[in-house]
């Protein structure tokens, strides 16, 4: 696979279009109001959670025992919110049941390295009939990222999508390779529109998905494949897509600048 930080740790277009939304300052897709508790402030490292298990209800997310994010949707990327790092035991919970009642239960270790933010990916299914319901803590590179340049990460959460490969532009140039289900990695490129084709990694004939984006320079994102590429028989009707989230935005006294000598030039 290409690209930086390759990882798989244990731990959308929607209806046929890109589904694009804001991670900074706030809730990327849906998320409840009533939350059950905070976590400790001002730790420097930060958690968020996504919901990529397709025929998983709407979820709670039970930490060491106490409820800490409520009701979250299928296709979700919460806000952020502080955890003092260490390892902790997550509950997967439909939402509304009892703990008892957790569809995943496993222990995580968060924070390994407090520079980076982490996220909580939620995947595979509870049917098991592809990928088994899974949690994988995955590192959010949201450092400074240099202006006209956007820094993209891929986490492949697609229950029967086979390995992909990532291509961009025209000339079809490979931002990742052979990402198979529940890998991720970050890439750099200039900022811009692009065409994204996926296919299934050493076949450049067959397409699984097209898409065109807009990358913002001094932009983080992160491109989440989710969905069944056949939904006819599978254990829910949610269609393949890429949820792309902007985890992380230039800082504004920078981008005022940036513009400044964009209109100088």
């Amino acid at each position: 696979m290409t690209g930086n930080g390759v990882s798989r740790r244990r731990t959308i277009q929607i209806g046929g279009g890109l589904v694009v939304v804001s991670g900074v300052g706030g809730t990327t897709a849906a998320s409840s109001d009533h939350e059950t508790n905070d976590q400790p402030t001002d730790t420097g490292f930060r958690t968020r959670v996504a919901h990529l298990s397709p025929d998983a209800p709407s979820v709670d997310v039970y930490v060491d025992g106490e409820r800490v994010r409520e009701g979250i949707p299928y296709g979700t990327v919460t806000d952020y919110r502080d955890l003092a790092p260490g390892t902790y035991r997550i509950q997967i919970v439909p939402a509304g049941d009892d703990p008892a009642e957790a569809v995943l239960e496993e222990t995580v270790e968060a924070g390994v390295d407090p520079t980076l933010d982490g996220l909580l990916a939620v995947l595979g299914e509870v049917a098991a009939e592809n990928q088994p319901l899974e949690a994988l803590f995955l590192d959010d590179d949201n450092s400074p990222v240099d202006p006209g340049t956007a820094r993209v990460r891929v986490v492949h959460a697609s229950p029967d999508a086979p390995a992909v490969d990532v291509v961009a532009g025209e000339n079809e140039d490979a931002l990742f390779e052979n990402v198979a289900f529940g890998e991720s990695g970050y890439t750099e490129v200039p900022e811009g529109e692009y065409p994204l084709v996926i296919y299934p990694t050493g076949d450049r004939e067959t397409s699984v998905f097209e898409i065109d984006v807009s990358l913002a320079g001094g932009t983080v994102y992160s491109a989440f494949a989710i969905g069944y590429l056949e939904t006819e028989g599978a254990p829910a009707d949610e269609p393949f897509g890429i949820l792309l989230t902007e985890d992380a935005l230039p800082d504004e006294k920078d981008h005022e600048k940036d513009e400044k000598e964009r209109k100088a030039t």
